[in-house]
């Protein structure tokens, strides 16, 4: 038997006995080919039908199995202060003071600009490509991030008070020191509290609700600073939007009130994949500049990786970097010169220069506002600053699950159903008939009437002195085997013992 006559076979025995709706009826044997060519449109446009039906399904699965809703309902729900970075912005003293530990007492100022932009680094150096690349001035040539820890102020030299609903704390226990591509900051989380409640040390509940006081961090700071409002697991980056950025200026006292709109996820919300519900977890992490997700985090990878590829090295603040890939003097006036396609981000559709960056947002960011600013004159050479929580949330965003996987087996087995009266089982049948089923030989059908050829009839008689004259009805010889005996009920068997029934042999 050939392949194409086996596969022919197959596929007939299959369309014959199969549980699939339409298929036997061309298989059948004396159907009329009209009859046949209306059954085999029929069942492809059902299963033209099915198919549709399914594919729309999993798109709708894929795509669109997440709904944002707004509850105004609760009342009875923990509302977390956000994070708070303080990163040092400019500091003029600490840099006169480096620079002439460095260059000298009588040294050029322009050198001061220099220490400033390797101590800030944001992407720009106008004073290095002025007056280092030229050999005006005697210019560090590497080990910038050394530079830069050594004129920041450490933690103890920034802050001069801290209170949290009115009680003072220690600043520096509670803000831990932070890597950031802006430098080294000193953030204030409710993870690092979590921890410290953990290991029962002294902490700050920075949870609000409707029994506690609602939250209030009052700073008093010895330099100018941005302060940055974020989630536990952003971090500040050059891209933060300015709206999230406080300004703390010497001589000034400024108060801020915040409102806050916590997003909810569903229980069933981390069984999608990260491309179904477009945000990710801080567990669910990848990057290799921070140690969990974050929108801010990948951002900032993103500019690692693409600093590398276009300067073949890294920005001496880029957190948590080898030390032998950060940049020289030489890489950060690659970096200054490729400014506008490594610091500004742009859509993918954007046309002008920018870093694209395919990063999802956090499945937990919240949501800050600024409601209203107050801004002072004081008189002491500081920067007074108090964040205070306006009121309590009225209203949060829920993420909701309205396609799981249940729904998507539902809704692909009802089309199946519907159009061609499949199941589960109709696929089993399929490899069934095709592996197993496929390799029987044909059987020939016990059950099957065939044609009789006409053969000696054979009659029983009751007197054997009928015998040998006698015909059938139809003029076939007949054959005697014994005689009848009607009064014992008895057929009388020739010697030979072999009965035989009065119809015609086979």
């Amino acid at each position: 038997m050939g392949i194409c006559s086996f596969i022919f076979r197959a596929i007939k025995i299959y369309f014959a006995n199969g549980s699939l709706h339409g298929l036997r009826f061309i298989a059948e044997e004396g159907r009329h080919w009209s009859e046949r060519l209306l059954w085999m449109s029929l069942c492809i446009l059902s299963w033209i039908g099915s198919t549709l039906l399914i594919m729309a399904s999993w798109d709708a699965f894929q795509n669109n199995a997440v709904s944002f809703v707004v509850e105004t309902t609760y009342l009875h729900v923990n509302t977390s202060f956000p994070s708070v970075s303080v990163c040092e912005e400019d500091n003029m003293i600490r840099i006169y003071e480096a620079a002439q530990e460095l260059f000298g007492d009588d040294h050029d100022c322009n050198l001061d600009e220099v220490l400033k932009e390797i101590t800030y680094f944001k992407g720009t150096a106008y004073y290095i490509k002025e007056f280092c690349l030229s050999g005006d001035l005697d210019c560090p040539r590497a080990n910038f991030s050394d530079l830069s820890d050594m004129v920041r102020n450490p933690c103890q030299d920034t802050f001069i008070r801290c209170a949290w609903r009115g009680v003072e704390f220690n600043c520096c226990e509670h803000f831990k020191s932070t890597e950031t591509e802006i430098g080294k900051c000193f953030t204030l989380s409710m993870e690092n509290e979590r921890i410290r409640k953990k290991n029962n040390l002294p902490f700050i509940n920075m949870i609000s609700n409707r029994k506690t006081p609602l939250g209030s961090l009052s700073l008093e700071l010895n330099i100018s600073c941005k302060v940055y409002l974020h989630s536990d697991a952003d971090v500040p980056f050059y891209n933060t939007m300015t709206t999230d950025i406080l300004i703390a200026s010497l001589n000034t006292a400024k108060q801020y009130r915040i409102s806050i709109i916590d997003i909810e996820n569903g229980p069933d919300v981390r069984d999608l994949s990260v491309h179904q519900r477009k945000c990710r977890f801080p567990d669910e992490n990848y990057l290799e500049s921070s140690y969990k997700y974050s929108y801010s985090a990948c951002v900032v990878e993103c500019r690692r990786k693409e600093q590398l590829k276009v300067c073949n090295c890294t920005s001496h603040l880029m957190p948590n970097s080898r030390r032998e890939e950060r940049c020289d003097i030489n890489g950060i006036l690659c970096l200054n010169n490729n400014y506008g396609n490594l610091s500004v981000q742009k859509t993918k559709w954007g046309k002008k220069d920018g870093l694209i960056c395919d990063c999802l947002p956090g499945c937990n960011d919240p949501e800050y506002s600024i409601i209203t600013v107050g801004s002072s004159y004081i008189a002491e050479n500081q920067s007074n600053m108090e964040i205070n929580l306006d009121r309590l949330p009225s209203e949060r965003y829920k993420r909701n699950v309205v396609r799981g996987r249940l729904d998507l087996v539902v809704s692909m087995g009802g089309a199946a159903g519907l159009f061609v009266g499949a199941s589960l089982l109709s696929f089993v049948e399929i490899f069934y008939f095709f592996i197993f089923r496929s390799r029987e030989k044909p059987k020939a059908n016990e059950n099957e009437i065939g044609k009789l050829q006409p053969k000696d009839e054979v009659i029983t008689v009751t007197s054997s002195n009928k015998v040998m004259n006698q015909r059938s009805k139809n003029n076939y010889p007949v054959k005697i085997i014994g005689l009848y005996n009607p009064h014992i009920n008895k057929l009388n068997l020739p010697k030979n013992g072999t009965l035989y029934s009065s119809e015609f042999l086979p």
